[in-house]
């Protein structure tokens, strides 16, 4: 599955965040055509800028917490 790196604006604050790694699944259009990022089930942000992660890094980090796990384990 392919992941990207999105930029999108917060519907309350009008702050821009950036999303690293994120699934294709969880970018979608409204009905206006325009690309939203779902936070969550029942929000989404208006997407600024979205950049296809290059397969090398995902399995870069795939390989990372296979070795490391992660902080919590």
């Amino acid at each position: 599955m392919k992941q990207y790196d999105v930029t999108a604006v917060h519907p309350k604050t009008g702050r821009e965040e950036t999303f690293l790694m994120v699934s294709e699944n969880t970018l979608v259009q409204n009905e206006h055509g325009e690309t939203m990022f779902k936070y969550n089930s029942r929000v989404q942000w208006e997407v600024v800028s979205v950049k296809l992660v290059p397969q090398a890094r995902v399995d870069a980090t795939r390989k990372y917490f296979e070795k490391y796990g992660t902080a919590n384990e």
